[in-house]
């Protein structure tokens, strides 16, 4: 298989993952626990909005990786912005839609006349995952250098 079509795939399982689901899902959410969902203050159409252009544009810069050249530095670009993209999902997944509270989010469930308010505070993962993305991106920048110098001509030392 070659990286394009490779490419191609991996973009389409990405849009139906990440933009189709998101997308039918609500619509198999029973209506009560949808008008429940909704008078908790939990923004249920804008969560799946977030993670549907996360979505596309992931799988854009997917496609686009594959289309061009490894050795090329628009190739590390785009794949330092995956990894920037991937830190954002999380931080959106999460923050249960709130991108500001970086994995803290604060919403109020009321069933029969009790209101009970729930405090979810994911910051420890977040931070990880900033590590983590860090490090994927030095990664990143070392392999990209290494294919640059293996595809340099015989003989000849890359810049």
């Amino acid at each position: 298989m070659t990286s394009k079509s490779g490419a191609v795939i991996s973009a389409l399982i990405t849009l139906v993952l990440f933009v189709g689901i998101p997308y039918l899902l609500p619509s198999y959410i029973p209506a009560d626990l949808l008008a429940q969902v909704e008078s908790s203050g939990f923004d249920l159409a804008g969560f799946t909005n977030q993670i549907m252009i996360i979505g596309a544009v992931t799988a854009g810069l997917t496609l686009a990786v594959g289309f061009v050249n490894p050795n090329s530095v628009l190739s590390l670009i785009l794949r330092i912005a995956q990894a920037g993209l991937s830190l954002v999902f999380i931080v959106v997944f999460l923050g249960a839609g709130n991108i500001a509270g970086l994995g803290y989010t604060e919403f109020d469930v009321a069933m029969e006349g009790v209101t009970s308010s729930i405090a979810m505070d994911l910051r420890v993962f977040v931070y990880i995952s900033i590590a983590t993305i860090l490090l994927k991106v030095v990664q990143v920048y070392l392999e990209w250098n290494e294919e640059r110098i293996e595809a340099a001509p015989p003989g000849r030392i890359a810049p």
